[in-house]
């Protein structure tokens, strides 16, 4: 019992000892992690969320002891899944790819937990892709059928983040994170009558150098 007991401490003196009490130079690094994606808005009691990805760039410029400003470049799988209303065709993925440039402001509160930051900030995105995918099992087998759909998605979004965050000294990170959409994503031309909007919960890792 005493020796698992030393165990645990020299485990946690380690980490104590690993982690980042403060970023104090430019930093650049890499970032991804998993996506559960969902619309807020009008017609979306149907909507089951999709549990994609997120990849991209993140740097780290610190302001002070406490402060720090995260600038990002990621590119984002999102969108929704529902049953389909088409005949022969059982699903339905409204499938969304955004390239998104979110900027957080963290705050370290060393005092807590060294490493550990509080963060939040503005993104604005520019929509890649827009697929809608129809999909059946016929046999044994899926049919699928995609539609491009992005001239009834609004090309540009943007939202809000709010998240907890984590990085050791050795400049490995991971973050919770929840990004609210604050604009309607729904092309204003193609049908001005439902606004929809991102709902967004992040899990992420990565590593700065």
């Amino acid at each position: 019992m005493i020796k698992r007991l030393y165990f645990i401490v020299l485990v946690l003196g380690l980490m104590a000892q690993t982690s980042n009490a403060q970023v104090e130079s430019f930093q650049m690094g890499f970032k991804f992690g998993l996506n559960v994606a969902d619309l807020l808005g009008d017609q979306t009691s149907g909507f089951d969320p999709r549990t994609i990805v997120h990849v991209g760039l993140a740097a780290e410029i610190p302001i002070n002891e406490y402060l720090a400003v995260q600038p990002e470049l990621l590119y984002s799988f999102q969108g929704v899944k529902y049953d389909s209303e088409e005949p022969n065709f059982d699903d339905e993925i409204l499938k969304l790819d955004y390239i998104y440039l979110p900027v957080m402001v963290k705050y370290y509160p060393f005092y807590v937990v060294p490493g550990f930051s509080i963060e939040v900030g503005p993104q604005v995105g520019y929509l890649a892709a827009a697929v809608r995918q129809l999909k059946n099992s016929i046999g044994g087998g899926t049919e699928k059928s995609d539609i491009d759909v992005k001239d009834i998605i609004s090309d540009v979004d943007y939202g809000a983040n709010f998240g907890l965050g984590y990085q050791f000294e050795m400049g490995a990170f991971f973050q919770a994170r929840y990004s609210l959409g604050l604009a309607n994503i729904v092309d204003d031309e193609a049908n001005d009558t439902i606004e929809r909007q991102h709902s967004v919960v992040q899990l992420s890792v990565g590593v700065k150098f």
